[in-house]
């Protein structure tokens, strides 16, 4: 059976997301669900994308062993 957890890495200083991702890991998760809540922070104002800390959790998480759904 595989499990997964809600994370909201964009809640949270980005110092602490490797260790969020580990602890996932560590307690036997297989997933992580990303960015449902993030939109303000994609698109700060009209027409301006900001991706670069979305790109950086997800490599986190999957260096960590934890698949990624969006």
């Amino acid at each position: 059976m595989k499990l997964g957890v809600c994370w909201y890495p964009e809640q949270w200083p980005e110092p602490l997301w490797a260790s969020d991702v580990q602890r996932m890991a560590a307690l036997g998760l297989s997933f992580v669900r990303i960015g449902e809540f993030a939109w303000s922070r994609i698109e700060p104002e009209p027409g301006r994308f900001e991706w670069d800390w979305l790109d950086r959790a997800v490599e986190l998480a999957r260096a960590a062993g934890l698949e990624v759904v969006m």
